[in-house]
């Protein structure tokens, strides 16, 4: 039996806004495994960072709701737990690296003194001198060069690789069994996002983290996850593992995504496919399957029936009216 640490199941959640309740993820399933990454794939505004925050109890309060669903991690149900009791598991026990570490990291303290402060959560007792050092041994466990030197500076004086770096560190710093990574190499060049990349692989192996990616990249889900869930306007529109995915995409969207992705063989100046259309608003969805408006194989039971996320392989999940022809 898989040993799983993270288990979401039918999660829904959304926020009171002046339009009225707007669901923003509509009954999301997954699961992460001791050691193993999923990846968590869709557009821009598919449901990916809700998704983390609300695992992380950490929607904006009060107009971010969890509706429902369940939150498990090991057997505990985080969405019975008050604020204090999520303090307690949160860091510890599921940490989080947020999307943009320039506006994460606080701009009028020192380094040190952030990384200090959050070891100081864990470990209240600990005097200054022993804080002092752990944080030193964190920066350098993250590959920053003159650990010492960068506890007295502040963000804006560190490259955005070496600012996901502290991060990185910050969310390791409880030594959780969860890592959540929230698009941590936007931004960073290639060869900086293949540093970190390969950063977070070799702390996962040490500690033997699960690990959430979130990301829009499927290169970067290709070379780092285990298993990947495909994300669109707050729905699952498939699961697999990453070798399945990428060998046989059933789901027309997922196609879409791989068939968008820039290959070495393409030929110069060739126009690159894309996928038409944008994702619709939460108060602009389509009645049945919500990529129904952009797919160029909908039909009319697409437009008023939404597909069930049904078995179409080993471990192999998808939501498509059409996948069984489709896959002929």
């Amino acid at each position: 039996m898989a040993d799983f640490v993270l288990q979401v199941d039918g999660l829904s959640c959304g926020f009171h806004t002046e339009d009225g309740y707007q669901r923003v993820v509509d009954g999301v399933s997954f699961a992460v495994e001791a050691g193993a990454t999923l990846g968590l794939v869709g557009e821009s505004g598919c449901g990916k960072t809700v998704s983390a925050l609300a695992v992380m109890g950490l929607l904006p309060r009060p107009a971010g709701v969890v509706e429902s669903g369940r939150i498990l991690l090991g057997s505990h149900d985080l969405t019975n737990l008050s604020s204090h009791e999520l303090r307690q598991f949160r860091g510890r026990q599921i940490g989080m690296i947020f999307q943009e570490p320039m506006t994460a990291l606080n701009p009028v303290h020192t380094i040190g003194r952030q990384v200090i402060e959050t070891l100081r959560l864990y470990d209240p007792r600990a005097d200054q001198k022993t804080l002092q050092k752990r944080a030193v041994e964190l920066l350098e466990q993250v590959g920053i060069p003159a650990p010492v030197q960068r506890m007295k500076e502040y963000a804006h004086q560190l490259s955005g690789g070496m600012r996901q770096r502290v991060m990185i560190a910050m969310a390791l710093a409880g030594r959780p069994k969860v890592l959540i990574a929230d698009e941590p190499t936007t931004a960073l060049d290639v060869t900086v996002q293949a540093q970190i990349l390969e950063l977070l692989r070799s702390l996962q192996k040490q500690h033997g983290m699960a690990m959430l990616f979130i990301t829009h990249d499927l290169g970067v889900v290709a070379e780092l996850c285990d298993d990947v869930l495909v994300m669109y306007a707050g729905r699952v529109a498939e699961h697999a593992s990453v070798k399945d995915l990428f060998d046989a995409p059933r789901h027309p969207y997922t196609r879409g995504l791989i068939a968008s992705v820039p290959r070495p063989d393409t030929t110069p100046k060739t126009i690159l496919a894309t996928i038409e259309g944008v994702v619709p608003a939460t108060r602009d969805l389509p009645a049945g399957c919500r990529f129904s408006n952009r797919c160029a194989y909908a039909e009319d039971v697409c437009r008023a029936v939404v597909p069930p996320l049904e078995s179409c392989g080993l471990d192999h999940e998808v939501a498509c009216h059409r996948w069984r022809e489709l896959a002929a």
